[in-house]
C-alpha cells in the first residue's frame, strides 16, 4: 500500500497548510453522495437571506457551531452544512484586516526566501511520445523550475502538454484536443506510446526502495480502444501495470493535471485570460486551490453523521430488545436442567426399534433374491423365442437369395432375346429398304411410261388428221371408224391411268399404316407409364391414409439391420447423425421429387465427429451389407448463420421448404448443396425470366429449380456456367422415382397426393383414349389397303378389255384403208411408240408385282420384329414378377428381421431386469449392512419383545419423543439448543451493547472532527482569498498598475478591476473589458501568478500565455512570470509560447528553454510556397 500523501508547508510554520495536505481522505473510502442544495424548490441562498446574521469573529470557535446546528436542526442536511459551513460569512466580514496581515507575512516572507532551488522529487525530467497527434517520436528534457517550450505551430508545443495530461492519469476531453485517445494516434498508425520519467528523491520520496531515483510512468493505447498503464523503476523494469498504482502515486504527489488552474490548456488559457466572465473566473478559483473539493467532502462527512445518528436512534429499541431476549433465554435453561425424566425407556425402545427394522430388510432381501430367480426363468423363455425368429429369419434369408438367383437367370435369359430383337429390327430395316428401291424405280418407269403416252397421243392425233383428211376425200366411213378408234384408245390411256394412280397410293397407305403402327407402339408406351405411375401414387396415397408409412423405405433394406448395429456400439465417442434424410421434413411435398434428386446420396449419408467414428461407422456398414452409404466428417457443430446470404424473401427456397431437425445435417447441406441459395419456382417460364431477363443476377441466388409441366418425371435447372460463371445454363433433371427418403406432414402429403392421382387418372383417360383412336386409325388403314387391292384388280381387267377393243378397230380400219403413205408413215411411228409404252407398261406391272412381294416381305419382317418385342416384353414381365417376388421377400424378411429383433430386445430387456433385480438384491444387501451398522451403532443387537413390530416399536417411540418434544415445546427447544440459545442470546446483547457504544463515540469523534475541518475551511477560505488579492496587488505593481481583486464567496463571482498609472487618479479602478488587449492579457497574467501563488501543487502549466499580447506587455509578463516562479521555490512550471523570448530571459541557471524544430525543418512546405510550385 502507497504512503500516504505527504504535507507541504509555506516557510512560516505558524501559517495554514497548503490544500494538497488539506484535502479529505473520505473521497478514497467513502462513495460520494449527492448533496442536497433546496428545500422544496427553496435555493439554500434564499434559507440564508432570510436568517438574520448572528456576529461572529473573523475566526468561529467550535462551541458557534455546535450553537448553529442545534439552532437548524429541523432544516434538511444539505441546507444544514451550508448554513455550518458559511457562517453568513462572519469570517470574510473584513476584508481590509485581513489583507493587512497577509500584506505583513507577505513582505515577511519575502524576507525568509532564500534562492530557488530543485525539489528532490516530484520533477518531471522528461517526456517521449511516439505515434502521437502528428509526431512520430517527439522527445523533450524539462529543467526542474523554469521551463519554457518554444516552437512553430505544429512543432509539438501543445502535443507536450498534452501528453503530461494524458500520463498523470488525465482524460483525453479535458485536454481539448480530442474526444478519446485513438483520435489523438497518429494517422497511419495503430497505437501510441507516452512515457514520462519522474524525479523521485529525497526523504519523502514515493516507495524509493522499489522504484529508486526515478519513476518511469508508461501509457499505451490503440485505435481499437485498449488502454493501459506501466509504472517502472530507474532500471526500466516494470514494477506494476494497475491504473489504481498510478492514481496512488499522482495522489501522493498531487499532480493535478485535471485542475484547470495547474494545467492550463491553449483553450482554457484563451479564455481565462481574454474572454471568461467573474463566474467562470470564480470557478477557475475554487476548483484550482481545491476549495470545491474540501467543500465536497465535509458535506460527505456531515451527511455520514446524520446517518449514523439516524441509525442509532433507530436502534436504540433493538438493544432492549435483545436485553429482554438475553434474560428470557437464561430462564429456560434454569428451567430446562430439572428434566430428566422418559429418556431410558425411550432409550431401550428406540434400540428394539433399530433392530426390528433390520429384520424387516432381511425380509425384503429374501424378496429379492426370488425376483431374481423369476428374472433368469424369463431369460431362457426369451432366448428360445430369440433362437426360433432366428431361424425364420435364416429361412427368409434363403427364400431371398434364390429369388434374387431366379431374377438374374431371367435377366440373363432377356439378353438372347433383345439380341434376337435387334436381329429383328435390322432385317425389317433391310426389307423396308429394299421395298423403298422397288418404289423409287416405279416412280422412274411411271415417268418414262407417260411420255411414251404423249407421244402416243401425239401420233394418233396426226392419223386422225390425217384419217379425217382422206375422209374427205373417200367419204365418212372411214372417219367414222377412225372416230371409234379413237375413243377405244382414249379409253385404253384412261384405264392405264387410273390403274397407275391406284397403284401409286399403295405405298402412300403403307406408308400411313406403318406410321399408324408406330404412334400406337408410342402411345402404348405412354399408357402403360400412365398406369404404373398411376398404381404407384394410388398405393402412395393408401400408405398415407391407411397407415403411418414406412420412413425406412425408401433405403437400403440393410439400413436398419445398421442403425441396430450403431445402437448397440458404444465404442463411438458420440453417437453417428444418420441418415441424413431421416432429420428432414418436407414442408411442400409439390417438390418431393426434385428435392430427392438433387440431394440423392446426401439422403442416405451419415455424419460423424472425427475419424475414430468414422473408421468405426464404415466397419458397420460393410457387416451389415449396406450398399452405398457415405460418411462425412464434420466439425463445426454450431448452425450456420445464413443471415445476409439468402435470397430475397419472396422466393422459396430448398432450406425454406425444409424443416431440419439437427444443425449438424443442416450445415452438411448448406456447405455441400448451398440449399440456402437454391430457389424454387414453380413454372419454368417465370423461373427463365427471373434468372435470365430482369437485368441482373438474383442476390445471394446460386442457381434455380421449377417443374417440368409437360413431362412428370423431369424437372429444369437454371443456372449460370463457365470460369466467370457468365454463361446461361438450362439443363432437364430426370427424377429418381423412388419411394421418399424425408418426412412430410401427413395432411398435406394427402392433399398433393390426392391432386397428383386426379391429374393422374386424366392423363391416363386421356392416354386410353389417344390409344384407341390410333387403333382405330390402324384398322381404317388396313381396311383401305384391302379395299385398293380390290380395285387394283377390277381396273387391271377393264385395261386388258379397253385393250382388246382397240386392236379389233384398228384391224378393221386397216383392212379398209387406201392411204397415200403418210397415214402409213404415221401408224408405223404410232406402232414403235406403242411397242415403247407397252414395254414400260409391262415394265412397271413388274415392279408393282416386286414392291408387293417386297412389302408383304417387309410385312412378315415386321411380324416376325413383333413376335421379338412381345417375347421379350413377356420375357420383362417375368422378370418384373421375378423382381415383384425379390421384393415381397425383401419385405418378409424385414418382418422376420424385426420379429427376431424384437426378440433379441426382450432378451436383452430381460437380462436388464436381471441386472435391475440384482442391483436391487444388491442394494438391499447394502442396505440390510447399512441398517445392522446403524443399529450396531444404537447398541447390540437385542431381542424383540413378543408380539412386538417396527411399527408398533415405532408408535411407542413416537409417543415417547412427543411427550419430550411437548417438553421441548412449553421450552421452546432442545435441552443443549437451550443452554447455547441462552449463553449466545446473552453474548449477542453484550455484544450490541458494546458495538452501540463503539458507534457512539465513533460519532461524537465524526462530529469534533468536522467542527474543527470547518473552522479550518473557513479559515482557509479567508486566507486564500486574502492570499490571493495582495498575490495580484503585488503583481500589478512589477508594471506601475494599480488594481483591486474581488472574490465574493456569497455570489460566487471574482472580478478584476485595474488602473493603468497613465489614466487618472481615481481611486475607482477600471473593469478589464475597457482595457486594452496587451492590459488585459496582463491582468489576466497577474491574476493567474496570484492564484499559483496560493496554491500548492508542484507542477503548473500554460499554454501560449501571451498570444494576445504586445511585446512590451509580453516582456513584462515574461518577467514576471519568471520572478513569481522563482518565489515559488521548488514548484516546477512548464510554460508554452509560439514566440521566442526577450534578451536576457534564458541567461538564468533556473529557466530551461526547450526549442522545437521547426517543422519545415522537417521537410514540410508552407502553404504559399505549395501554391507557388502548383
Amino acid at each position: 500500500m502507497a504512503p500516504q500523501k505527504r504535507s507541504r508547508r509555506y516557510e512560516d510554520e505558524d501559517e495554514i497548510v497548503a490544500v494538497e495536505s488539506a484535502s479529505s481522505s473520505l473521497r478514497h473510502d467513502i462513495q460520494r453522495k449527492k448533496a442536497r442544495i433546496s428545500i422544496n424548490g427553496t435555493s439554500a441562498s434564499k434559507v440564508r437571506s432570510a436568517r438574520k446574521p448572528r456576529p461572529s469573529s473573523s475566526s468561529d470557535s467550535e462551541d458557534g457551531l455546535i450553537g448553529d446546528e442545534e439552532e437548524n436542526s429541523g432544516l434538511p442536511n444539505a441546507t444544514q452544512y451550508e448554513i455550518l459551513r458559511d457562517g453568513d460569512f462572519q469570517h470574510l466580514r473584513n476584508p481590509v484586516l485581513d489583507d493587512q496581515i497577509q500584506t505583513q507575512k507577505f513582505l515577511r516572507r519575502r524576507q525568509l526566501v532564500g534562492d530557488n532551488h530543485a525539489a528532490d522529487n516530484a520533477i518531471i525530467q522528461e517526456i517521449t511520445c511516439y505515434n502521437f497527434m502528428c509526431h512520430t517520436h517527439l522527445n523533450v528534457k524539462l529543467g526542474p523550475l523554469i521551463n519554457f517550450v518554444v516552437g512553430m505551430n505544429g512543432s509539438g508545443k501543445s502535443a507536450v502538454l498534452t501528453a503530461i495530461t494524458l500520463c498523470l492519469g488525465g482524460k483525453a476531453s479535458s485536454t481539448n484536443r480530442g474526444s478519446s485517445l485513438k483520435s489523438l494516434i497518429k494517422s497511419g498508425a495503430d497505437q501510441a506510446s507516452l512515457v514520462i520519467k519522474l524525479k523521485n528523491e529525497g526523504n519523502d520520496a514515493y516507495q524509493r526502495d522499489i522504484y529508486g531515483n526515478t519513476i518511469i510512468i508508461e501509457r499505451n493505447f490503440s485505435r481499437s480502444g485498449t488502454s493501459g498503464y506501466k509504472l517502472k523503476n530507474e532500471n526500466g523494469r516494470t514494477v506494476t501495470s494497475k491504473k489504481g498504482d498510478v492514481d496512488e502515486l499522482i495522489e501522493y504527489y498531487q499532480l493535478q493535471v485535471e485542475n484547470p488552474m495547474n494545467v492550463l490548456t491553449q483553450d482554457a488559457a484563451k479564455s481565462f485570460i481574454t474572454s471568461s466572465t467573474p463566474s467562470e473566473k470564480y470557478d477557475f478559483f475554487v476548483k484550482g486551490v481545491q476549495l470545491e473539493a474540501l467543500d465536497n467532502d465535509y458535506k460527505l462527512l456531515c451527511e455520514t453523521c446524520d446517518t449514523i445518528a439516524h441509525k442509532l436512534e433507530n436502534s436504540a429499541s433493538d438493544i432492549e430488545a435483545l436485553k429482554k431476549s438475553a434474560e428470557a433465554a437464561i430462564e429456560k435453561s434454569k428451567l430446562a436442567r430439572e428434566r430428566e425424566g422418559m429418556r431410558a425407556k425411550l432409550k431401550n425402545i428406540s434400540r428394539q426399534a433399530a433392530w426390528s427394522q433390520v429384520g424387516d430388510v432381511e425380509r425384503k432381501l429374501e424378496e429379492k433374491e426370488a425376483l431374481i430367480s423369476e428374472a433368469q426363468n424369463q431369460i431362457d423363455r426369451q432366448q428360445q423365442i430369440f433362437e426360433e425368429k432366428s431361424n425364420i429369419f435364416e429361412q427368409t434369408e434363403q427364400l431371398l437369395e434364390r429369388s434374387r438367383e431366379n431374377a438374374r437367370h431371367i435377366d440373363n435369359e432377356m439378353e438372347p432375346l433383345r439380341q434376337e430383337e435387334v436381329k429383328a429390327k435390322e432385317t425389317y430395316k433391310e426389307a423396308t429398304g429394299e421395298a423403298q428401291k422397288v418404289h423409287t424405280e416405279s416412280r422412274t418407269i411411271r415417268a418414262s411410261l407417260v411420255g411414251h403416252q404423249k407421244k402416243v397421243n401425239d401420233l394418233n392425233k396426226g392419223i386422225t388428221e390425217e384419217t379425217q383428211r382422206l375422209a374427205d376425200i373417200n367419204g365418212g366411213s372411214r372417219a367414222r371408224m377412225q372416230a371409234q378408234i379413237q375413243d377405244a384408245e382414249n379409253a385404253l390411256v384412261n384405264a392405264k391411268m387410273a390403274l397407275d394412280q391406284n397403284e401409286n397410293e399403295l405405298p402412300r397407305l403403307d406408308e400411313k399404316r406403318v406410321t399408324a403402327q408406330q404412334e400406337l407402339k408410342k402411345l402404348e408406351t405412354v399408357l402403360n407409364q400412365k398406369r404404373q405411375e398411376m398404381e404407384a401414387a394410388r398405393k402412395r396415397l393408401q400408405e398415407l391414409q391407411n397407415d403411418r408409412p414406412d420412413v425406412m423405405a425408401g433405403y437400403d433394406p440393410n439400413l436398419p439391420h445398421l442403425l441396430t448395429l450403431i445402437s448397440r456400439e458404444h465404442r463411438f465417442r458420440e453417437p453417428p447423425v444418420g441418415p441424413m434424410g431421416k432429420y428432414i421434413k418436407l414442408l411442400n411435398p409439390v417438390w418431393s421429387n426434385l428435392i430427392e434428386t438433387q440431394l440423392n446420396s446426401s439422403l442416405s449419408s451419415f455424419i460423424v465427429t472425427s475419424k475414430h467414428d468414422q473408421v468405426l461407422l464404415m466397419n458397420l456398414i460393410k457387416q451389415s451389407r449396406v450398399a452405398y452409404c457415405p460418411v462425412i466428417i464434420s466439425s463445426k457443430r454450431s448452425p450456420i448463420d445464413t443471415t445476409g446470404n439468402e435470397p430475397d424473401p419472396q422466393f422459396e427456397t430448398i432450406l425454406r421448404v425444409l424443416e431440419i431437425e439437427n444443425d449438424l445435417v443442416r450445415n452438411q447441406l448448406i456447405i455441400n448443396q448451398a440449399i440456402e441459395q437454391s430457389i424454387l419456382i414453380p413454372k419454368g417460364s417465370a423461373a427463365y425470366e427471373i434468372m435470365f431477363r430482369s437485368g441482373s443476377k438474383p442476390r445471394n441466388v446460386r442457381e434455380c429449380y421449377s417443374l417440368n409441366e409437360s413431362n412428370r418425371g423431369w424437372g429444369i435447372r437454371y443456372g449460370w456456367i463457365g470460369q466467370r460463371k457468365n454463361l446461361e445454363d438450362q439443363s432437364g433433371i430426370r427424377y429418381h422415382l423412388k419411394k421418399p427418403r424425408m418426412k412430410t406432414n401427413s395432411d398435406s402429403a394427402i392433399k398433393h397426393q390426392e391432386a397428383l392421382v386426379a391429374q393422374l387418372t386424366q392423363e391416363k383417360s386421356k392416354a386410353e383414349n389417344d390409344y384407341n383412336q390410333a387403333r382405330g386409325n390402324i384398322q381404317k388403314c388396313q381396311n383401305a389397303i384391302v379395299q385398293h387391292k380390290k380395285e387394283f384388280q377390277k381396273l387391271k381387267v377393264a385395261l386388258q378389255r379397253a385393250e382388246e377393243t382397240a386392236e379389233n378397230l384398228q384391224t378393221d380400219l386397216d383392212r379398209d384403208s387406201v392411204g397415200d403413205g403418210r397415214l402409213e408413215a404415221l401408224k408405223t411411228l404410232l406402232i414403235e411408240a406403242e411397242s415403247n409404252l407397252r414395254i414400260d407398261q409391262d415394265s412397271y406391272g413388274n415392279v408393282v408385282l416386286e414392291k408387293e412381294r417386297l412389302n408383304a416381305i417387309a410385312e412378315d419382317k415386321k411380324r416376325l420384329l413383333d413376335e421379338a418385342k412381345g417375347a421379350l416384353a413377356e420375357q420383362e414381365a417375368k422378370l418384373k414378377k421375378a423382381n415383384g417376388k425379390v421384393q415381397n421377400h425383401i419385405q418378409a424378411r424385414k418382418v422376420a428381421l424385426e420379429e427376431k429383433n424384437l426378440a433379441e430386445t426382450q432378451v436383452e430387456d430381460a437380462q436388464r431386469l436381471k441386472a435391475k433385480a440384482i442391483a436391487k438384491r444388491d442394494q438391499q444387501a447394502e442396505q440390510v449392512l447399512d441398517f445392522t451398522n446403524q443399529a450396531s451403532r444404537v447398541s447390540a443387537r437385542v431381542p424383540i419383545d413378543e408380539g412386538e413390530t417396527s411399527a408398533s416399536l415405532g408408535t411407542k417411540v413416537s409417543k415417547l419423543k412427543k411427550t419430550l418434544e411437548e417438553y421441548k415445546r412449553q421450552q421452546g427447544a432442545d435441552d443443549n439448543v437451550i443452554h447455547e440459545a441462552a449463553l449466545e442470546a446473552d453474548q449477542i446483547y453484550k455484544n450490541a451493547k458494546a458495538g452501540r457504544k463503539e458507534i457512539e463515540e465513533l460519532l461524537d469523534l465524526l462530529k469534533r472532527s468536522f467542527q474543527k475541518r470547518i473552522v479550518m475551511f473557513r479559515k482557509f477560505q479567508q486566507h486564500i482569498s486574502s492570499r490571493s488579492r495582495i498575490n495580484f496587488n503585488y503583481l500589478l505593481s512589477e508594471r506601475a498598475f494599480r488594481g483591486k481583486l474581488t472574490i465574493d464567496h456569497k455570489t460566487k463571482k471574482l472580478d478584476v478591476h485595474v488602473e493603468p498609472d497613465e489614466t487618472t487618479k481615481s481611486g475607482k479602478g477600471r473593469q478589464t473589458k475597457t482595457l486594452s488587449g496587451g492590459e488585459k492579457s496582463f491582468s489576466s497574467i497577474c491574476l493567474l501568478l496570484s492564484l499559483w501563488e496560493a496554491m500548492g501543487a508542484p507542477l503548473r502549466c500554460l499554454d501560449e500565455f501571451d498570444v494576445f499580447m504586445d511585446d512590451v506587455n509580453r516582456d513584462v509578463s515574461t518577467k514576471m512570470i519568471i520572478s513569481a516562479a522563482r518565489r515559488s521555490v521548488g514548484r516546477q512550471f512548464i510554460l508554452i509560447t509560439p514566440k521566442a523570448l526577450g534578451a536576457g530571459a534564458a541567461d538564468a541557471e533556473d529557466v530551461h528553454i526547450i526549442k522545437l524544430i521547426d517543422p519545415r525543418a522537417k521537410g514540410q512546405a508552407r502553404i504559399d510556397e505549395m501554391m507557388q510550385e502548383g
